[in-house]
């Protein structure tokens, strides 16, 4: 593992008593400052956004295994209790940038145009982008606070305490549904805008 901070976080490092407070994005959920907005909202695919910000990108996975999701994640699967969760982090040049954290039905991971069984240290949201049938739902926003176990991971990795900011959404392709959310930590855009 690059990141041997980590070996004593159990996976998921998001377990069901962590739920975040996802709120549809608007002027009342977003941060005041315009470019962590825009990191936020950007309507496009986040691993493309991260490859133009540094030399090298990677994925660090975490653990990609079936388990209980939280009801809030049920919902945008069709109220299923168990799904496969995916866990990540993105890096810009072997630092962490991304907290991703991915869940699924089993039917979108035995969906053959999908590939998800197959992921292995590739990006998900590459993957996803490239289906001709994607469509995704409305953004969804939420701050972490210093004591939220995001944070603690990101403090784990030798980053301050500090607020974080993640969004989420929900993919549709090939007639199965993927909720996908990104936390900004470490050397993140947003993540040091927050520590200023």
């Amino acid at each position: 593992m690059r990141f041997p901070e980590l070996a004593n976080f159990d996976f998921p490092i998001v377990s069901q008593g962590q739920q975040a407070d996802w709120q549809l994005a608007d002027v009342d959920s977003l941060p005041d400052n315009s470019i962590i907005r825009q990191w936020l909202l950007d309507p496009d695919s986040l691993t493309a956004k991260l490859k133009r910000h540094c030399h090298t990108f990677s994925v660090e996975v975490l653990g990609q295994h079936p388990g209980v999701i939280r009801p809030d994640e049920a919902r945008w699967l069709g109220n299923v209790s168990e799904a496969t969760i995916r866990e990540v982090i993105l890096c810009c040049d072997g630092q962490p940038w991304v907290f991703a954290r991915s869940v699924f039905p089993q039917s979108a991971l035995d969906e053959q145009a999908l590939k998800l069984g197959q992921l292995g240290n590739q990006p998900l949201g590459a993957h996803l982008f490239a289906q001709p049938d994607l469509t995704r739902s409305d953004i969804e926003v939420s701050a972490f606070t210093p004591q939220s176990r995001i944070s603690q991971l990101h403090q784990c990795l030798n980053y301050p305490p500090q607020t974080l900011w993640g969004r989420r959404s929900c993919f549709t392709a090939a007639g199965q549904r993927v909720l996908v959310a990104e936390v900004f930590i470490g050397e993140s855009v947003p993540a040091q805008l927050t520590r200023l």
